[in-house]
């Protein structure tokens, strides 16, 4: 094609045909411009077709991420939820003044101390867009807007989480050694149950608890890792709320 082209201006030239040369060069570069932009429209329309390839990927990990992340926060702070009520339950009895059950209070602890579930925070596509700078595909500015809060929702219930577990066991629990019978509590659900361990016999030690758990440091203790509970609850909400409306904009731009 290009020496089709050399032959048309070396023949125009040799008839002195100068005139029509310059027109037919400048038809010629006219031509080449717009095969140069279609080329470079071509190229731009099949970049913006990956894109949006890539970007219906990103999302369709993000709902499987989300729904999951969602069912987790559920589960996890319903057993927050079990362990409050728990720790109303001990204030009630700790204040009162009837005969108190032993096993009762057993039960209470164990709930207090073993039945919180981990939140189990699943981040393999969220943490791939921010290190692969992926956020730009996405189309959606309110979407995401959302997804760039993402590291303030979670550091703020990662913040709560952390202060509740450093209470509980650099705290409370060790002020249960010389007041509850802590083994005659169950062994924590999280272990699996093919260990083949043997089983640990129950205390005979006899407490009275009366002397050992209607304290007023006690109170506070048990008071404090409630107002916890509440405060880890609070950031479950806020961060399933975030979570919640998070998803429903990603279920909007899926196609």
């Amino acid at each position: 094609m290009i020496n089709f082209f050399r032959k048309i201006r070396q023949n125009l030239l040799l008839e002195g045909k100068t005139r029509k040369y310059i027109k037919y060069a400048f038809g010629e570069i006219v031509l080449v411009m717009v095969g140069i932009l279609l080329a470079l429209q071509v190229t731009n329309w099949n970049n913006q077709r990956l894109d949006r390839l890539r970007e219906q990927a990103i999302l369709k990990n993000l709902q499987i991420d989300f729904q999951n992340n969602i069912a987790n926060l559920e589960t996890a702070s319903a057993s927050f939820e079990v362990a409050y009520q728990a720790s109303v339950d001990l204030l009630e009895i700790i204040k009162g003044d009837q005969q108190i059950n032993p096993e009762e209070v057993d039960h209470l602890v164990d709930i207090i101390v073993n039945k919180t579930m981990s939140y189990d925070l699943i981040t393999g596509s969220i943490n791939e867009i921010f290190n692969t700078g992926s956020l730009n595909l996405i189309q959606d500015s309110a979407l995401k807007k959302q997804i760039s809060n993402w590291s303030f929702y979670y550091s703020d219930t990662e913040d709560d989480i952390v202060i509740y577990r450093d209470y509980l066991f650099s705290f409370l629990v060790p002020s249960l050694t010389d007041k509850v019978r802590m083994r005659n509590m169950s062994v924590p659900d999280f272990f699996e149950k093919d260990l083949d361990l043997p089983p640990i016999s129950k205390s005979e030690f006899q407490v009275n608890y009366e002397q050992t758990i209607r304290t007023f440091e006690f109170e506070n203790e048990v008071y404090n890792n409630a107002l916890n509970y509440m405060y880890v609850l609070n950031s479950y909400k806020v961060f399933q709320n975030y979570l919640t409306e998070t998803l429903a904009l990603i279920d909007k731009n899926i196609h």
